[in-house]
């Protein structure tokens, strides 16, 4: 991982930084670059220069999604950009971990909950159908 990266991970979990929703839909687009290679997106009109021409690799996505949950926990109120991020690897096992999160901490607003429909509309099994079941219920309660 490039120290710019690590930096800009350490960034997002810092306190005093107010532009984390930018910081995250940043984090998303850099997944979705470097998973999605036949993706025709301009990413050079999307994603600010130190970013634009990264490439992750595995361990660094790991890494990089380490980080989102880590903030998810200590600010829930950005969990939809969070959900839209980690949504961007289209990784089962990576959405499980997010949704399980969201279970742990018992928070889903209207606007995150979207975003897990969204989501697993296109990345489901039987776990993730198990996990919104669980979110869908501590949301009624």
């Amino acid at each position: 991982m490039t120290l710019f990266l690590k930096n800009y991970l350490k960034m997002l979990n810092d306190t005093g930084v107010n532009n984390k929703d930018n910081m995250i839909i940043n984090i998303g687009l850099l997944l979705e670059k470097n998973i999605s290679k036949d993706n025709p997106t301009d990413y050079s009109l999307l994603l600010p220069p130190e970013l634009v021409n990264l490439s992750v690799s595995h361990e660094d996505i790991d890494e990089i999604i380490n980080s989102l949950l880590i903030l998810l926990k200590n600010k829930p109120s950005c969990s939809s950009r969070i959900v839209w991020a980690v949504g961007k690897t289209f990784d089962e096992k990576k959405i499980e971990a997010l949704l399980f999160t969201l279970f742990q901490i018992k928070y889903c607003d209207d606007e995150t909950f979207k975003q897990i429909i969204f989501l697993t509309d296109v990345v489901k099994n039987k776990q993730i159908n198990r996990l919104v079941h669980e979110i869908e219920l501590f949301r009624l309660s």
